[in-house]
């Protein structure tokens, strides 16, 4: 399997658990670069989330961001797609989260809203680092194009919600969980996976060309369109058992661990299934 480009999740993956981008995941990103590999993101941030990780990317190759909701170009940061909720959608989303007691998020045309803080939409902001705007009009929000809408809430009522719109989603809308405590509302169709195709096509690549690494159920999607699909030791047992391997956690720079070895002639399973 000849792998030309490597697209990596950022939050439990590229990043430890302390958000820290560790030395030797930046060393070996530099390293599969330095054999011609392209190395790419995709991630459930807006692109204003990605800054500090520009150093580590391929410029001509498309990045994949709102989970595959929006797609730019890594260097001069040329928007490529873009697919937004549509407007009924969208509305019954952000009112729906609301009567259910969660704060709720919403990303349109770039900028933040939030329409209650909480213990669980503070910390999503302070990840940005910016100041959100409060939610005040649904109404005008949809109608200009929401990207995506998040439930920020406790994590056991995310889980329980997230099947059952798995098994009856809202009309026009897909869901997953980018965070335990965080249920991701995007366009039918957008989602990681569809997102990785589009940038591997716009490069002229297979999937079996593709590697995707990744820890959390918003990375389902992609790890089982790439040809090499490879998931965090930190990773719940669904993302496991979708992966063709299993590196280590992202507190032992478990995305190193896998670059080092698809350097080495191949991966392997890295940890057994019950470790």
């Amino acid at each position: 399997m000849n792998i030309r480009l490597i697209a990596a999740d950022v939050d439990g993956t590229l990043l430890n658990n302390k958000k820290e981008l560790t030395g030797a995941v930046k060393n070996a990103v530099a390293a599969v670069k330095d054999r011609g590999i392209l190395f790419t993101i995709a991630t459930g941030r807006d692109i204003s989330g990605l800054h500090q990780f520009r150093d580590l990317l391929s410029p001509e190759v498309p990045v994949i961001t709102y989970n595959g909701a929006e797609i730019r170009r890594a260097g001069s940061g040329e928007l490529l797609s873009a697919t937004c909720l549509g407007e009924t959608s969208a509305l019954e989303i952000i009112q729906k989260g609301s009567s259910y007691g969660f704060s709720v998020i919403v990303w349109s045309r770039g900028v933040l809203y939030i329409d209650q803080a909480g213990r669980y939409s503070q910390g999503y902001s302070e990840m940005y680092g910016i100041r959100e705007l409060e939610l005040k009009a649904p109404e005008a929000l949809a109608q200009q194009g929401v990207t995506k809408v998040i439930w920020a809430g406790e994590p056991s009522r995310i889980a329980r919600l997230e099947e059952a719109f798995k098994e009856a989603p809202i009309p026009g809308s897909e869901c997953c969980t980018s965070d335990v405590s965080y249920l991701e509302f995007m366009a039918k169709g957008v989602n990681k996976g569809a997102g990785l195709q589009a940038a591997a096509e716009a490069l002229g690549l297979t999937r079996d060309e593709v590697m995707a690494v990744g820890d959390g159920h918003n990375d389902l999607p992609m790890l089982r369109w790439a040809g090499l699909s490879v998931a965090m030791g930190n990773a719940s047992p669904e993302v496991r058992a979708a992966a063709g391997f299993v590196t280590e956690s992202c507190e032992r720079s478990g995305l190193a661990s896998a670059l080092e070895k698809l350097l080495a002639g191949g991966c392997r399973p890295f940890l057994p299934d019950n470790e």
